[in-house]
């Protein structure tokens, strides 16, 4: 899964007691889990801290409570007793108020219910969108591959600039889909975790697009400084 390109990855564990109160209250169910540790997480200076944890004994269910002063991309981390099964790592948008969030053990990830925040049910119509993308994607690999195994150079080459151009495609889409949900923290998200990459007017053109709330956000504000930084770059 891709993410933020200027806030990823070093892991830390802190740990700490489940704590009560805040303007935020995040409930959730993992059926078919019986034992663990659940970690709520966040980014900070470019590394993911623990900012909440509780135990899992044998009921599924887990509760956080926390103040959250915007909207914000928080982490479920699943952590396993044994020493085998690797740390799952759950993404979701979350804001002040109630969350709910219902999965399973063997979907922890990447197949999740989450209700009570309309930037996480935002994210999920453009995942829809991007899987569209995605699975054609797909396609397009598996038939260069049977082509380059087929020794068909022109086949090949007609199927890469296919992909080159589905790749545009995608890019597009992701601007266009920030322009249209420009009053929400998403938009700026989304054009530095899926594509950091893309032509700098793109960037631009979505910053000026965006709300003055929103502008001045955490990542309208994390948005105006890659911009700044690719700036300083080229110079």
């Amino acid at each position: 899964m891709r993410k933020l390109a200027v806030v990823l990855l070093v892991i830390t564990g802190i740990y700490s007691c489940s704590k009560t109160g805040g303007n935020t209250l995040i409930n959730g169910r993992i059926k078919g889990l019986n034992k663990g540790q659940l970690l709520l997480q966040k980014i900070e200076d470019t590394s993911l801290i623990s900012i909440d944890s509780v135990r899992i004994y044998e009921s599924p269910e887990f509760s956080f409570s926390l103040d959250l002063a915007e909207p914000e991309v928080l982490y479920l981390a699943l952590k396993f007793d044994d020493s085998i099964t690797q740390t799952r790592y759950m993404p979701f948008f979350a804001e002040a108020g109630g969350l709910e969030i219902q999965t399973s053990l063997k979907g922890f990830g990447f197949d999740q219910t989450i209700t009570g925040s309309k930037n996480q049910n935002t994210w999920n119509e453009f995942k829809l969108l991007q899987s569209r993308y995605n699975d054609k994607q797909l396609e397009l690999i598996q038939a260069e591959l049977i082509a380059s195994q087929n020794n068909s150079i022109q086949e090949t080459k007609s199927i890469q600039q296919q992909r080159e151009k589905l790749l545009r495609a995608r890019y597009l889409a992701t601007v266009n889909f920030a322009k249209n949900h420009n009053d929400l923290p998403l938009a700026p998200y989304l054009m530095l975790a899926e594509i950091p990459e893309i032509n700098l007017k793109y960037h631009d053109t979505i910053y000026k697009l965006l709300t003055p709330e929103i502008k001045n956000s955490k990542y309208g504000k994390a948005l105006e400084l890659f911009m700044n930084q690719q700036k300083d770059s080229i110079l």
